[in-house]
């Protein structure tokens, strides 16, 4: 083996422990355990060697069950696991935190288990909101007070810890059935489209389902608008008492929910 084709030992373990590469292809030919392991009467270099690639993919594992508890309940241990070998044998993680090896999951899932990736992509966006630093929400109160003439410009932006979820399964169903309260997480996924809305109130995380119509708000709110020109935007749901009744529904429904931005507050920086 020529100097330049020989893996370093570290190099030649991490290919060994976890079944990849460290630099791309393969560097040089390939090597075995009793290549850089010593064996002895208790254990041999395999036997050895086999202990720190189950710990290694064993701890991935259960990385990724933390992050996605609902998920490994519903399709059992097994599965789960299998699954996520697989992910991270086509995804390993390059990143020092654990916290990011999860971002991918769900969209690796889509073409193999779609309902699987529909529970996923709901609990990634429940960690995701947890990251946002937090930020000065309006009231109930400060709304009641907002000057009557002015009410067409009241600013209207969704707080960052926010997120709309769309996807093609029920997935909220999916998520109680997979609930550690529940006595069975056998439930089937139904193929019906649903949008949640994913937030953070103080240090607790929540979702629902909303409609296809108060989606369309959300959607406006994520980049920040106005009370008239949300209004302008919906004109199409009906006339304009109707979009006035259900801006106001869902306005009041946002605030109490911590859901809106301060609209007396600066702009963070």
């Amino acid at each position: 083996m020529s100097a330049e084709s020989a893996p370093t030992p570290q190099q030649a373990l991490f290919s060994l422990i976890t079944g990849l590469h460290p630099n791309g292809p393969a560097n040089g030919p390939a090597t075995t355990a009793s290549d850089w392991v010593v064996g002895d009467a208790i254990a041999d270099a395999d036997t050895r060697l086999a202990v720190y690639a189950h710990m290694y993919h064993a701890r991935l594992v259960e990385a990724l069950e933390s992050q996605f508890p609902h998920l490994a309940r519903w399709l059992t241990a097994e599965p789960f696991a299998d699954l996520v070998r697989g992910f991270v044998m086509d995804h390993p993680s390059r990143n020092p935190s654990l916290r990011e090896l999860g971002r991918g999951f769900a969209p690796w899932l889509a073409s193999r288990h779609p309902a699987a990736a529909a529970l996923a992509e709901l609990e990634w966006a429940r960690a995701d909101v947890f990251d946002p630093f937090d930020e000065s929400v309006a009231s109930v109160d400060q709304i009641r007070a907002w000057p009557v003439d002015r009410f067409a410009d009241l600013p209207l932006k969704r707080i960052e810890a926010s997120r709309l979820v769309t996807v093609d399964f029920k997935v909220a169903a999916l998520w109680d059935a997979s609930s550690e309260s529940s006595e069975s997480s056998d439930a089937a996924a139904i193929a019906e489209r649903e949008t949640l809305l994913v937030w953070r109130q103080d240090v607790a995380v929540y979702h629902r389902p909303v409609d296809a119509d108060e989606r369309r708000a959300l959607v406006c709110l994520e980049e920040g608008t106005t009370l008239g020109l949300l209004c302008e935007a919906l004109a199409t749901l009906g006339s304009e008492d109707e979009v006035g009744a259900r801006v106001f529904s869902w306005l009041w429904t946002w605030v109490s929910d911590g859901l809106i931005l301060d609209p007396a507050a600066p702009s963070p920086v």
